[in-house]
């Protein structure tokens, strides 16, 4: 029997290497979203970010999962260095454990690469509104209707889906949504940002929530860049979200940097959808700023687009005369490959005086809003 132990020692060897080494071309944010207990749970959804790391095309071809799950890849084709976003809906039948296990059959390797979801599911939400997800081309997001502000609505605390709307007459499209858990992302230390280094920020997000956002990985890299962002945020610190498509709504306003409840709830209900207001989204951004500058600290705009839309000099004329000789840094944050975006934003951030800021793999790129922030707040 003694004899049989290092064979037995090798064998393990060799199969955790095989294990290693399948699905090297691939690589994925997070395998496993533990969630703990859950409460009034209808609908689970789980974001997966996956990179492609070969140096040639990877093709998804299905995924294989229980039938109490769905699946739903962005894109089905991903070349070299590129990024998709994956969504699994786990719909549980009963409380308790679960432990479901997403197994995507790619180009890549001849085994599967597993993806996993787990948690203990205390109490389950009645509720008869489903959502269909495929894996596939995502369909058009269904909304219950268009509704028509005519008056402009107040800020609810509460609600951050509610928002201030810029203009009037604009139409905002109520999509219907399934219960959402958000992953859990990985807390940095708060002390990045240590007060008698780093002055106060009064940081104005303008977040991109137009249609082109809504291809691959934009978005939900975007988020996770935030939410990583807000976990060193302080106190002294203020936190603005704007975001713009079809209309321009302010989601919160001047939220104090401890409120992490309030501003991540803010970030998690972003949602693609609609045409572009860019150029007065940013502008609104300013007037916002302006109203909440902070004398001696850091004041700054940031930007964060895949870059689709027009910024013309009279909007630079605007934006130089509306500052009123306040110091307020414009910076951008991009997402996406397409060239000549990229070139447009770029020149966005060289005339606000601030950084360009590319997003394109979470786990190399998820510290450059902190960074940058640390840059422009730094003491002398």
């Amino acid at each position: 029997m003694r004899k049989l132990l290092p064979y037995f020692s090798i064998l393990l060897l060799l199969c955790s290497f095989t294990l290693a080494a399948q699905n090297s071309s691939i690589e994925v944010d997070n395998t496993i979203h533990d969630y703990g207990d859950l409460e009034n749970i209808f609908t689970l959804k789980s974001e997966f970010i996956l990179t492609n790391n070969a140096e040639k095309n990877l093709y998804f071809l299905r995924a294989d999962v229980d039938k109490d799950m769905k699946v739903l890849v962005y894109k089905k084709t991903l070349k070299p260095g590129d990024t998709t976003h994956l969504e699994a809906l786990y719909q549980p039948s009963s409380t308790g454990r679960f432990k479901r296990e997403i197994k995507l059959i790619t180009s890549a390797d001849g085994e599967p690469y597993i993806l996993t979801i787990k948690g203990n599911i205390k109490s389950i939400k009645k509720d008869d509104k489903t959502a269909c997800y495929y894996f596939g081309k995502p369909n058009k997001p269904k909304n219950t209707g268009d509704i028509v502000i005519t008056t402009p609505l107040k800020f609810d605390p509460k609600d951050p889906n509610k928002g201030i709307q810029m203009h009037e007459e604009d139409t905002i499209d109520i999509p219907v949504v399934v219960d959402t858990i958000i992953t859990p992302i990985e807390t940095v230390n708060t002390e990045n940002l240590n007060r008698s280094l780093y002055k106060p920020n009064n940081i104005v997000f303008v977040v991109d929530v137009s249609g082109s956002m809504k291809d691959s990985s934009k978005l939900p890299l975007m988020k996770k860049s935030l939410l990583l962002l807000i976990e060193n945020m302080r106190d002294i610190d203020k936190v603005t979200f704007i975001t713009y498509a079809d209309s321009i709504l302010l989601k919160c306003e001047a939220v104090e940097g401890s409120d992490k409840k309030m501003l991540s709830k803010t970030v998690n209900s972003l949602k693609a959808n609609g045409y572009t207001r860019g150029a007065k989204a940013v502008l609104f951004g300013l007037e916002t700023a302006k109203k909440n500058y902070i004398e001696g600290g850091n004041n700054q705009v940031f930007l964060a687009t895949d870059g689709k839309f027009a910024f013309y000099e009279t909007h630079y004329k605007i934006w130089l005369s509306k500052s009123e000789g306040k110091n307020i840094v414009l910076s951008v944050v991009a997402l996406g490959n397409d060239k000549d975006a990229m070139t447009n934003l770029k020149d966005i951030a060289r005339f606000g005086k601030g950084s360009f800021i590319r997003i394109r793999n979470f786990e190399n790129d998820k510290e450059a809003l902190i960074e940058e922030i640390k840059l422009r707040s730094k003491r002398n």
